[in-house]
């Protein structure tokens, strides 16, 4: 009928040419030849018998759509089948309209279940602190209770209130999240030290889980100094570092930003949480930032948590007109990045640094402290950071633009003296001044045995460091 001329854009000419394999798909033709051979075995020559088949057809500009046939066969007087009368109905955007209508169905059976699932999982996550705060608040009643039990007591007591607190602060702030009603404040303040804060309150809790954390921050403390809201940004950085803390068991975890041009050329402020923990599968990617969702949930199970952590980091991001993004391969690690607008508060001139000073530290709190002394010096020093005496070896002899090291002697992998020793025998001018936390006479003459010019205790005086710059270096 027209019907087909006009949705399938052939001439009745055209299609006169293309008949019989004209225009269904192979599966369709299939179901036709089904129904036809129905048909024929099954109607009365005399009985009108009216089919009906979906199936898909490819228009003459290659587009396939979806169409409805509805038609009856015509016999002769031998029952032979000799032709069709019927018409086809164009249902391409019925069938997506029902296509969706399923999906909005699963996707609403899905957020109901997974509702259900936290309600649970929330029953079960404000019990146990509960029981540990309840139960041992009783044993506190024992009488003769030993003072060391009292004090262990105590501390279950308070880290189980701990626990309580932060399953009652991620309700609340996905509950504010969800009114929509959240509003931003931006005030000054220096991201080097938010970030270190922040570094402060993380890494007594890498320690106890023996993983690794450090901090490398982008920018000096004048140039880190920018508009934004400062909770929020909190609360992105503390939900992510938890997230990597939890599902970290070996290696190290590492945060902190750079600057990035966009392809409007505007600043972004590149925040990045980077750990070695279990991955996370590509299919998951994208519903481990959707309320109530958990990638790994047995493992979840064990590490605890309700699922809100990634949620409202992704939320607050987007209150800060940011994106959030990661990279993951599943038992290597992934990295999360927060992408903000970078708003600072003082426009800095570009400087070429001078000097490059190579501060060889396995402890990332020593490190932090001495890149603050330099930071003095930010318009004539670049720093560059070594985790054990192996790395600065190797840095050293990638990087012939090292003017300096500040070498720690206790270190693993390989140690200061050893580092030094090998160091001297390609760089024998460059200045390396030893820095450890024993100042005895034998170690200083050890240090100066392995090719140290100078010696430094620890904790490090700025004073005499500025001393052993100028004498050295500036």
């Amino acid at each position: 009928n027209e019907d087909i001329f006009h949705f399938l854009v052939y001439t009745p000419d055209e299609f006169i040419k293309i008949h019989p394999t004209f225009y269904t798909l192979p599966s369709g033709l299939i179901k036709l030849a089904e129904l036809t051979q129905k048909v024929y075995t099954e109607s009365d020559p005399n009985e009108t018998k009216v089919f009906q088949v979906e199936l898909q057809q490819r228009r003459k500009d290659g587009r396939v759509i979806d169409v409805e046939i509805s038609a009856n066969a015509i016999f002769d007087n031998t029952r032979q089948i000799t032709g069709y009368q019927g018409r086809s109905i164009d249902i391409t955007e019925k069938k997506k309209a029902e296509q969706e209508l399923l999906r909005a169905k699963e996707k609403a059976e899905e957020s109901d279940r997974l509702k259900t699932e936290f309600i649970h999982n929330m029953s079960h996550e404000i019990r146990t602190p509960m029981n540990g705060i309840l139960g041992f608040t009783n044993l506190l009643n024992i009488p003769n209770l030993t003072d060391s039990k009292r004090k262990n007591y105590t501390n279950i007591i308070q880290n189980s209130g701990n626990q309580l607190m932060r399953i009652i602060d991620d309700i609340l702030e996905i509950s504010k999240l969800g009114t929509k009603q959240v509003k931003t404040i931006e005030t000054e303040i220096c991201l080097n030290d938010l970030l270190l804060q922040q570094f402060s309150i993380f890494d007594i809790k890498a320690k106890e889980s023996k993983i690794p954390l450090y901090l490398k921050k982008g920018l000096s403390d004048k140039a880190s100094i920018i508009l934004t809201d400062a909770t929020k940004l909190n609360k992105i950085i503390s939900n992510l570092l938890e997230n990597a803390l939890k599902f970290t068991n070996k290696g190290f975890i590492e945060f902190g930003y750079n600057l990035d041009k966009t392809k409007d050329n505007t600043t972004q402020l590149v925040l990045y949480i980077k750990d070695t923990g279990i991955g996370i599968a590509p299919e998951k990617q994208e519903l481990i930032f959707e309320r109530f969702t958990q990638a790994e949930k047995e493992l979840s199970k064990k590490v605890g948590g309700l699922g809100l952590g990634l949620s409202i980091a992704k939320e607050n991001t987007e209150l800060l007109q940011g994106t959030i993004t990661l990279e993951s391969i599943i038992n290597k690690g992934s990295v999360f990045f927060v992408s903000i607008p970078y708003k600072p508060v003082h426009i800095l001139k570009k400087t070429n640094k001078k000097y490059t000073v190579l501060i060889a530290e396995d402890e990332e709190i020593n490190y932090l402290y001495l890149e603050t002394l330099l930071e003095n010096f930010e318009d004539s020093i670049q720093i560059i950071h070594a985790k054990n005496g192996l790395e600065a070896l190797q840095t050293c002899k990638s990087n012939t633009q090292i003017s300096m090291i500040l070498m720690d002697l206790k270190m693993p992998v390989m140690n200061g003296f050893d580092a030094s020793k090998e160091i001297r025998q390609f760089r024998p001018h460059l200045p390396i001044i030893a820095q450890t936390a024993y100042s005895t006479n034998s170690d200083k003459e050890k240090a100066f045995s392995a090719g140290c010019n100078d010696f430094i205790s620890k904790p490090i005086d700025y004073d005499l460091l500025n001393v052993l710059l100028k004498k050295y270096l500036l």
